[in-house]
């Protein structure tokens, strides 16, 4: 097995541990959570980093829904509890790309591809989402749509 596909998996655990011992609750409860997740996707742990990515931002975007929803019924102090597990998730992820960054990247993913028309948006989402793993699936899907009418 080659060790740097688990460099993510290895953080969060080292970090877990780190977390375990210094007693931080918060930080503790998401990182569980984190390779909990990854663990029930693949048992072993041996998938690589763009994959475990890709569970922590959905992860994430699960929570950043949770937020809304105890928002809209005024459950403000589960939202602030939310929200400090999403700050934790963050550190995990790759720097989020602006909306214009997206976009440029989708322009040279429609370049590289030869996609000419919304029939070649399968190839162009694949491209941009192995490039950058754990963009936003929506946006990246929205600038595809726009760019190939």
């Amino acid at each position: 097995m080659n060790e740097e596909k688990r460099e993510m998996l290895a953080k969060i655990s080292s970090d877990l541990t780190a977390a375990m011992k210094q007693k931080e609750e918060l930080k503790l409860s998401v990182l569980r959570m984190m390779k909990s997740k990854v663990l029930y996707v693949n048992a072993r742990g041996d998938l690589p980093d763009a994959e475990i990515i890709k569970i922590i931002a959905k992860y994430n975007k699960e929570l950043k829904e949770a937020v809304e929803e105890a928002k809209k019924v005024g459950r403000n102090d589960a939202a602030a509890a939310t929200e400090k597990e999403i700050a934790v998730v963050e550190t995990y992820l790759p720097k989020q790309l602006s909306d214009d960054e997206i976009k440029n990247t989708v322009k040279n993913a429609i370049a590289a591809t030869g996609a000419v028309s919304a029939k070649d948006m399968g190839k162009v989402m694949k491209e941009v989402l192995a490039a950058h793993p754990g963009v936003d699936g929506k946006l990246v899907n929205q600038f595809v749509r726009e760019l190939l009418k």
